[in-house]
C-alpha cells in the first residue's frame, strides 16, 4: 500500500475531507449535493474574510449563467446540513449586499492514509458527494448546461406508468417486507423531475413532466402526502443529489430514477430514499415494450392496485391530459412559469399555455391553469389588462376545463377565487371545500382558503390552512410569505419572521415577505430591523404608507409627518382605514377615530378591523368598542 496525503478542515462536530470531498458530523457522513459541497469548501478556505456573491457565483458556475437565487438556495441548503442535529450555531454570515463570511473557527490538517486499491468508494446513497474535482478558491468548477429536444410524449407515459407500478409496489413492501432495513411507511414524499438517460438529446424537461404526472396520481393515494410539482420543478437540471433535495424539501422519502427509451422498449430505474438516514429503502427497474401507450399505463397501475386492494384509482380516475407532443411541451412550460407566480412570470405563462390550448382544445389542466393565470392577472399586483377583462378571459377558460373535467382540483379553486372576487362569499366557500375534496394535496386551494377562511372571521382555522399549504410546498415563496402573513394577525412575531425569512432566501426579491418581515419586527418593538427592511422594498403607495406607521410607531413624529404628506400628494389619495392606522401610531386618537368612522364596511375589511395589529393602539379605547358593536362586529 502507498501513503497518500489527505487535506482536512476542523470546524465545531465537523471533519471537512477536502481531498476526497467528504464532510463528516462524527462518524456520521453528512450527504452534500457536488455544488453545494464547493460552496462550503470556498467559503471554510476563506474563513473570517468575505466572499463576494458575485466571485463565489463564478467560481461555482464559470461557464454558465444562472441567477442570484441558485447560489442562496445553495446556502440555505449548506445551512440546513451544518445545523440539522438542532444546533444554534452559526456557521455562515450573511453580508448584506456583498456576500457571505464563514465565521467558525477552522483548524487546517493534513495527514496521511493508506492507500487502497481502486479507489475510496461511498455507500450509493451518497455518490453524488463523491465527484474527483480538488476546488480552491478562484478555481472553476463546473460546466455548461446544455439545451436539448423535446421527446414524444409516449415515452413520458409509458414511463410514468412502469414508474407509478413500481412506487404502488413499494408501499406494499414498506408494509411487509424487511429485506434488511426497518419499515418504511413515509408520510410525505417528493417525486424528482427523473434524469432521462441516452435520449438522443431529448429535453431535461421530460424529467419535470413525468415528474408532474406522478405527482398528479400519487396524490390521490391516501398513504402518504406527496409534494407538489411547484416544490419540484426548480430540480430539473439539479446538481444536488438526491438526499440533499429532500432534507431541503423536509419530506421523509423521495423518490427518484432515470428513464431510457431504446428502440421500441422503455427501461425505468427507480428508488425510495429514506431521508433520515440517507438509505435506500426500495429500489425496482422495468423493461417494457410499448404499444398502445395509455393502455400500458392503465393496465399496470391498475393491476398493481387491485393487487394492493389501495383505494387509488377507481373514483379519482386520472383523465389522460393529451397525446399531443407540442401541446404538452407548451404546457410544461407555462406550468413553469405560473408557479413562479411574479408579474413578469404570468404573462409568459399566458403565452405558453394558448400555445397549449391552441394545439390541443380538450386538454383540460391546460384550460384550468390558463384561467387561474388570467385570475391572477386580475389583481392589482399583476394588472396586465383591466380587471374586468382578465375576469371574463378567466371565465371563458375555466368554462372549458370544467366541460371537460369538472374534477379538476385547479379549476375549482380558481372558480372559488373567482367567486370571491364578484362577493358570492357562500358559494366560494362551497368551490373551494370541493376543490379540497378532490385533491387534499393542492397547496394552492388551501392557501386560498385560509384568506377565506379569514374574510369569514375564522383565524385559527385561517392559519391552519395556511400551515398546510406550506407544509405541502415547503420551497413556495407564495407559501411561506402567506403564512407568515397570517401569523401577523395572529400574533405569533417569531414564526411570521422564521417564514418570512425562509420565503426571502427562496426568492429575496419578494417584497411582501420582506413587508410582513418589517410587520413582525415593528410588533416586537424591533424598531431599527423593521425600518432597515422597508429601505430594502421599492417605495411604491402602499410602501409609503407602511413605512409612514413603522416611523410613527418608532417615536420618529417629524419624518413620519412627511413622509405621510409625501404620500397625501399622490394621485388617489390615502384610504380612511390607513389614516385610522397611522393616526393611532401618532398616539392622536380623535383624528384616528375620526376616519375610523369614515371607513365603508365590507366583509373583507371587517377582518382588518377584527384582527389588524396596527389598531391595537385604538382598541384600548371604549370608542373602538363602541365602533365594533355599531357595526355588528364580534
Amino acid at each position: 500500500m502507498n501513503k497518500r496525503a489527505l487535506h482536512f478542515y476542523h470546524f465545531g462536530p465537523f471533519r471537512l475531507n477536502a481531498t476526497e470531498r467528504v464532510l463528516q458530523r462524527g462518524a456520521e457522513l453528512v450527504p452534500l449535493s457536488p455544488k453545494v459541497f464547493d460552496t462550503l469548501l470556498v467559503l471554510v478556505e476563506n474563513c473570517g474574510h468575505v466572499v463576494d456573491k458575485n466571485d463565489l457565483m463564478q467560481v461555482l458556475w464559470p461557464d454558465s449563467f444562472v441567477e442570484e437565487s441558485s447560489l442562496t438556495q445553495n446556502i440555505s441548503l449548506l445551512r440546513r446540513a451544518l445545523a440539522e442535529n438542532g444546533e444554534d450555531r452559526q456557521y455562515i454570515e450573511t453580508i448584506p449586499k456583498r456576500g457571505y463570511r464563514f465565521v467558525a473557527d477552522v483548524q487546517e490538517v493534513d495527514e496521511f492514509s493508506d492507500e487502497i486499491e481502486e479507489s475510496n468508494e461511498l455507500p450509493p446513497e451518497f455518490a453524488g458527494t463523491a465527484k474527483a474535482v480538488n476546488v480552491k478558491a478562484g478555481s472553476r468548477p463546473g460546466g455548461s448546461v446544455s439545451t436539448r429536444q423535446w421527446p414524444r410524449v409516449a415515452f413520458y407515459v409509458v414511463a410514468c406508468g412502469l414508474l407509478l407500478a413500481g412506487l404502488i409496489v413499494l408501499v406494499q413492501r414498506s408494509r411487509g417486507a424487511k429485506s434488511g432495513n426497518a419499515e418504511f411507511a413515509p408520510k410525505s414524499i417528493a417525486v424528482l423531475p427523473f434524469k432521462t438517460i441516452g435520449t438522443n438529446g431529448e429535453s431535461e424537461l421530460l424529467g419535470l413532466g413525468m415528474a408532474d404526472a406522478l405527482i398528479i396520481k400519487l396524490s390521490r393515494l391516501e398513504q402518504f402526502t406527496v409534494l407538489p410539482t411547484s416544490s419540484v420543478f426548480r430540480y430539473t437540471s439539479r446538481n444536488q443529489d438526491a438526499v440533499a433535495i429532500g432534507k431541503s424539501l423536509l419530506v421523509e422519502g423521495v423518490l427518484d430514477g432515470t428513464v431510457q427509451r431504446d428502440g421500441d422498449r422503455v427501461r425505468v430505474s427507480a428508488q425510495l430514499i429514506r431521508l433520515s438516514d440517507g438509505k435506500t429503502v426500495w429500489s425496482g427497474k422495468f423493461d417494457e415494450r410499448y404499444g398502445s401507450i395509455f393502455a400500458l399505463q392503465d393496465s399496470i397501475s391498475d393491476q398493481v392496485t387491485a393487487s394492493l386492494s389501495l383505494p387509488v384509482i377507481g373514483k379519482n380516475k386520472v383523465v389522460h391530459a393529451t397525446e399531443n407532443t407540442e401541446a404538452y411541451q407548451a404546457f410544461l412550460t407555462g406550468l413553469y412559469f405560473w408557479n413562479r407566480r411574479t408579474k413578469e412570470n404570468i404573462p409568459k405563462a399566458i403565452g405558453y399555455l394558448e400555445q397549449a390550448v391552441q394545439k390541443d382544445p380538450d386538454f383540460a389542466r391546460a384550460h384550468a391553469i390558463l384561467a387561474d393565470c388570467h385570475y391572477l392577472s386580475a389583481q392589482d399586483e399583476y394588472g396586465m389588462v383591466p380587471a374586468e377583462d382578465a375576469f371574463q378571459l378567466a371565465d371563458a377558460s375555466l368554462t372549458r376545463a370544467l366541460e371537460l373535467d369538472d374534477r379538476l382540483a385547479e379549476a375549482h379553486t380558481t372558480k372559488a377565487g373567482l367567486m370571491l372576487a364578484r362577493a358570492q362569499f357562500d358559494d366560494s366557500g362551497r368551490e373551494f371545500r370541493r376543490a379540497l375534496d378532490l385533491n387534499p394535496s393542492y397547496a394552492v386551494a388551501h392557501l386560498r382558503y385560509g384568506y377565506y377562511l379569514l374574510w369569514d372571521f375564522r383565524l385559527p382555522e385561517a392559519v391552519e390552512q395556511m400551515r398546510r399549504a406550506q407544509e405541502l410546498d415547503p420551497v413556495s415563496p407564495v407559501a411561506n410569505s402567506a403564512l407568515a402573513g397570517m401569523l401577523v394577525l395572529a400574533r405569533d412575531y417569531d414564526n411570521s419572521i422564521k417564514f418570512s425569512l425562509r420565503s426571502l432566501e427562496l426568492e429575496p426579491n419578494s417584497s411582501g415577505a420582506r413587508l410582513n418581515l418589517a410587520d413582525a419586527y415593528l410588533h416586537k418593538r424591533m424598531f431599527a430591523e423593521a425600518l432597515h427592511e422597508f429601505d430594502k422594498i421599492p417605495a411604491d403607495e402602499y410602501v409609503l404608507l407602511e413605512k409612514s406607521y413603522g416611523l410613527a410607531a418608532a417615536g420618529r413624529r417629524d419624518e413620519a409627518l412627511k413622509l405621510f404628506a409625501q404620500r397625501e400628494k399622490q394621485p388617489g389619495g390615502v384610504p380612511p382605514f390607513a389614516y385610522a392606522r397611522f393616526y393611532g401610531a401618532m398616539d392622536d386618537l380623535d383624528k384616528a377615530f375620526a376616519w375610523l368612522d369614515k371607513i365603508r364596511i365590507n366583509r373583507y375589511n371587517i377582518a382588518s378591523l377584527k384582527y389588524d395589529p396596527q389598531l391595537d393602539s385604538l382598541r384600548a379605547d371604549p370608542r373602538f368598542a363602541d365602533f365594533l358593536k355599531r357595526h355588528q362586529i364580534q
